[in-house]
């Protein structure tokens, strides 16, 4: 097995982040930010887990122009602790998703 394959386990990156993009250059522009800034790791070619210092709607922002007609985008994150309002019924993180089309 390669040294560098992902495999099974806790997430340690701020989001995944999946997508379809036709055209070749906003793909490799997709794919660049992907693997350089946003510090990521590839699990498929389409998929990667990724860490930055964008909120979603700076990342939404910075992923928009490279989505064609006909293209698709869409990223998951955590959201930050959020009460139940239930007494006795604790605290729970939830998986939010954007999706970009």
């Amino acid at each position: 097995m390669a040294d560098d394959r992902l495999l099974s386990g806790f997430m340690n990156h701020d989001y995944v982040i999946s997508f379809s993009v036709a055209d070749p250059e906003n793909r490799k522009k997709l794919i660049a930010l992907c693997e350089g800034p946003w510090m990521g790791d590839e699990i498929t070619p389409d998929t990667w887990e990724i860490s930055n210092e964008l909120d979603p709607d700076a990342m939404e922002k910075a992923i928009i122009d490279l989505v064609g007609e006909g293209d698709r985008v869409a990223y998951y994150y955590l959201t930050p602790p959020m009460s139940s309002g239930i007494p006795g019924v604790p605290d729970a993180k939830r998986i939010f998703r954007v999706v970009i089309q």
